[in-house]
């Protein structure tokens, strides 16, 4: 067992943002200056390999596409390009900068990955700034998950997540979030219903106008996509029905503009629309959106307001009660949003696969192959000093940083050892570090000065897992007295998730 050789200075040891202080001339840093060296030289090598493969590929046949796919990135923390050429392998593994963090979907892995959990009990969103909305996973994709609301007109309910045994909301004026001169009508004598402006003298040459708004930030999802239905339709040439989308406010766009959503022209003086929109161009990696249709215009006469009209669909009684089966026509809005969580956690890489009998026990000397020398430098304990015994396998499949310092042809991974001060990091958060890369078990960490310190050793070690740790620990301080703190502490170490959510954090009411 490791004895922390600053045990009697544990005051200035504290997992502090204060502790840290790296010196730009200390050994740790010239060796990222020489990573990044090496990191070059081998992104050369690789990008000659690839285009004389490219070359040999067309000429057996054009059609094919190469098997290497090139990464360019910037390191910023060390200040160089670095171009990377990566074999498109699940097992692969490259060295990755700071600010890296994995794709939020698609991802080739089939290991889980931490997300929020539904309940039942707990909102994943807001509808019409009231009603509960129950976010659900997607089958066999662990980082997606789906929300859809749905409104028939004949039985007057909005429906959640295609459940049709249960009316969501009983009644269409539940579910907008703004309405003005909407009413819905029945034509008993067409056996038709819809939504339309009202028919009142004072109010039927009046334009009208009818929202609806989804809010996702309390589950903490994301949209991923968006596809809607709109069933719409005028009955002369000047009656018009105009669509508009925004994403709700955030601190980096406090007041969105409407987006209008284009149809086809009108041709005819019968219109009649039945279309399903992919509107996640405007809305994609949004908490939330509100949906707007607008009904103007028609020839002036006694009927103007029924000129244009939503939703229309056929009205029975027996339909008016209940509804069974769902078709294309069942819904005249339907809206299927896909969510993805805004801090996704990954899975450590597995060290070994179910056939090995492979076991790693950190400071486990008789296996170990490589050593981190840990030295103090302060005068107090100048000479103090310890080691961990640890295996390159688990370093370099779980932290980009010694991978690439373990495949290069740098002393340390000649003599299989590499010494640190505390100048490059402090005792505990190496501890702290080396645990989490064995056990993928973190210490009840509570402080917000704890999370950024741990976020600041996680970015220059580049373990990517970890870095997403930090992020869904540190949204969690998140306010509006922290929030340029905690955005400047993101983009300072490529933190990419939890700056979008500073960036998408709402802003306050008054603005």
């Amino acid at each position: 067992m490791n004895n922390n050789p600053n045990d009697n200075n544990n005051d200035e040891n504290d997992i502090d943002s204060r502790s840290i202080h790296v010196s730009n001339d200390s050994h740790f840093a010239q060796l990222e200056q020489q990573i990044a060296s090496q990191l070059r030289e081998q992104s050369q090598e690789l990008l000659q390999q690839q285009q004389q493969q490219q070359q040999q590929q067309q000429q057996q046949d054009d059609g094919q596409t190469s098997t290497t796919t090139p990464i360019f990135t910037n390191n910023y923390r060390l200040g160089y390009p670095v171009h990377i050429m990566r074999e498109i392998q699940q097992s692969s593994s490259m060295f990755l900068p700071p600010n890296y963090i994995p794709p939020r979907i698609g991802s080739r892995s089939n290991e889980p990955i931490e997300t929020a959990k539904v309940e039942n009990n707990i909102r994943s969103g807001v509808f019409a700034d009231e009603y509960p909305l129950n976010v659900i996973p997607v089958e066999e994709n662990n980082n997606l998950f789906m929300n859809r609301i749905s409104y028939n007109t004949c039985t007057d309910a909005y429906y959640e997540n295609g459940d049709l045994s249960h009316k969501y909301l009983k009644k269409w004026k539940q579910g907008a979030y703004q309405c003005d001169n909407i009413e819905t009508k029945i034509e008993y004598d067409w056996m038709k219903t819809y939504l339309a402006r009202s028919p009142a003298e004072d109010k039927m040459n009046d334009d009208g106008e009818i929202s609806w708004k989804f809010d996702y930030r309390n589950g903490g999802y994301l949209i991923n996509s968006l596809k809607i239905r709109l069933l719409f339709s005028t009955f002369d040439n000047e009656a018009r029905i105009q669509w508009f989308i925004k994403p709700l406010p955030t601190m980096k766009n406090k007041g969105p503009s409407w987006n209008l959503i284009e149809f086809d022209p009108y041709t005819e003086r019968i219109h009649i629309v039945n279309e399903i929109k992919d509107l996640t161009q405007f809305i994609k990696n949004e908490y939330g959106f509100i949906l707007k249709a607008h009904l103007s215009g028609g020839e002036q006469d006694n009927i103007i307001w029924q000129k244009a009209q939503l939703f229309r669909q056929d009205w029975s009684r027996k339909l008016a009660r209940d509804m069974l089966v769902e078709s294309e026509d069942t819904f005249g809005l339907d809206v299927k949003v896909e969510l993805i969580p805004d801090i996704i956690v990954d899975s450590l890489p597995i060290l070994t696969d179910d056939k090995s009998k492979e076991s790693f026990v950190l400071n486990d000397e008789s296996t170990s192959d490589f050593v981190i020398h840990y030295k103090v430098s302060s005068d107090d304990n100048k000479g103090n000093e310890s080691n961990f015994y640890v295996h390159s396998k688990v370093l370099s499949k779980r932290s980009d940083y010694f991978n690439a310092l373990l495949e290069s042809k740098m002393i340390e991974s000649q003599n299989k050892s590499l010494t640190l001060t505390d100048e490059d990091i402090n005792y505990e958060s190496l501890e702290i570090i080396l645990n989490y890369l064995y056990k993928g078990e973190l210490p009840n960490i509570k402080t917000f000065d704890e999370w950024t310190t741990l976020l600041r050793y996680a970015s220059r070690f580049l373990i990517p897992n970890l870095v997403q740790r930090c992020e869904k620990a540190l949204k969690g301080f998140l306010n509006y007295d922290n929030l340029n703190e905690i955005e400047s502490i993101a983009n300072e170490y490529g933190a990419e998730q939890l700056l979008l959510c500073c960036k998408s954090f709402e802003p306050p009411k008054n603005n």
